[in-house]
């Protein structure tokens, strides 16, 4: 194929001299070339060795000065035979090169938007074709276009349409847990020729999401990775870039992950036998403020990924680690309000109040007043007990919940 489309080009220009000399060069070649036995490895090395010797030989003599016309013939050529990624690059250089006529320029970008057309990147196409009829609005080539550009535009519309209902079903996947389907759903989508740079970015986004919610930590950096590599100007990108370094460091954690030989992984497994030490970090965190550095993490959450699913996860996380917790034993330490209670309970009903007015409708609610009254109650501040009972019972609106009722029955005997 790659012979045939030299032969093409060649034969072609025999009336220029230097053309001429390629050709007979590629005559001598191609004799030799196909008195070799493709059968045997050693003439199937010779003859690629000789289509690479031509096409450098082809290079040399043609990168001392540029030729429009024949970067246009070699840009169709690589059309024909399907090499669409090496024809758009010779479109794109007679497009941009100074040298390069009017009249070129603009069959280079009708040439460069019919590629883009063909292989689904309607998009892409339409801006190609636009360029071209603002820029050459006399041209031969924009008078073939100009009558497609409604009906491009409609199939453009219904292309657009069509992936974003696909993302959309991905999505519903994705929050109602059906992971496995989720990510066929946008692994689709990534992988459909149709679908443009920005929903690709997204749908390789959510599927590394998925596998790191999965904890297949190793997997997901390598999406995240190659999404940044390949989109970098996605704003999937900008959100994950600069954070891989603290996603990395999750990686310690579960580090066999990304074993895949099982012999490998037979022989870790005979070593785990006979040691006993465990496979994490270990942090000790004595004489450390642990909440106040939990509650960093949470904040960081809320502020950079406002009224988002992670940022209500975050305020619950923030207000259990505010409430506070106890080690086991009977000397275990205490931490948060049940550490200091005037030192936290400010910043609990604070955090409260915050997060009701960001998530209204959020079924945590109820059970964060009841846990406020509650720390009121072991506390003995009646009062303020008394007050939180009451914000249980009215935001019930007159139902019959577990915690309408519960804090019913607390107001019958609230002191003691």
């Amino acid at each position: 194929m790659v012979l045939e489309m030299i032969w093409e080009l060649m034969a072609g220009k025999k009336e220029d001299g230097k053309y001429l000399i390629l050709y007979i060069v590629y005559c001598i070649l191609n004799m030799e070339y196909f008195a070799l036995n493709i059968n045997n490895l050693e003439d199937r090395m010779k003859k690629e060795f000789l289509v690479v010797i031509l096409l450098i030989f082809i290079s040399v003599c043609l990168a001392a000065e540029f030729n429009y016309k024949f970067e246009i013939d070699i840009a169709k050529h690589y059309e024909k035979y399907g090499y669409l990624d090496k024809a758009k690059e010779h479109f794109i250089r007679v497009f941009h090169n100074p040298k390069t006529p009017d009249e070129a320029k603009s069959e280079a970008l009708y040439q460069l938007g019919q590629i883009s057309y063909e292989i689904g990147d309607f998009i892409q196409a339409l801006d190609e074709w636009e360029v071209l009829i603002n820029d050459f609005p006399e041209s031969k080539e924009t008078g073939l276009i100009d009558e497609r550009i409604p009906e491009i535009r409609k199939t453009v519309s219904r292309a657009t349409q069509d992936q974003l209902s696909a993302l959309a079903i991905a999505n519903d996947f994705h929050r109602h847990n059906f992971s496995d389907r989720a990510k066929e759903k946008f692994l689709n989508i990534y992988h459909d020729p149709h679908t443009s740079e920005a929903d690709k970015a997204e749908a390789l986004y959510l599927i590394g999401q998925i596998t790191f919610e999965e904890g297949d930590y190793t997997v997901a950096l390598e999406d995240w990775e190659i999404m940044i590599e390949r989109y970098p100007d996605s704003k999937q990108t900008q959100e994950i870039a600069n954070r891989l370094p603290q996603l990395r460091e999750i990686i310690t954690s579960d580090s066999d992950t990304s074993i895949i030989s099982v012999v490998a992984k037979s022989y870790l497994k005979n070593g785990d036998f006979w040691s006993n030490a465990k496979n994490t970090f270990n942090i000790d965190y004595s004489w450390m403020p642990s909440v106040e550095l939990a509650t960093k993490w949470y904040d960081q959450v809320m502020k950079e990924f406002p009224n988002s699913t992670a940022s209500e996860i975050a305020y619950r996380k923030k207000l259990f680690a505010l409430l506070g917790w106890k080690e086991a034993g009977r000397d275990g330490d205490k931490y948060g309000a049940m550490e200091n209670f005037k030192k936290y309970m400010p910043e609990i009903v604070e955090t409260f109040n915050s997060f009701q007015k960001e998530y209204p409708k959020s079924q945590f609610l109820q059970g964060f007043r009841y846990q406020i009254a509650q720390t009121y109650w072991f506390n003995k501040d009646w009062k303020k007990a008394k007050i939180w009972l009451n914000k249980v019972v009215e935001a019930g609106a007159g139902n019959e919940t577990f915690y309408t009722e519960t804090a019913k029955t607390r107001l019958k005997k609230l002191k003691y």
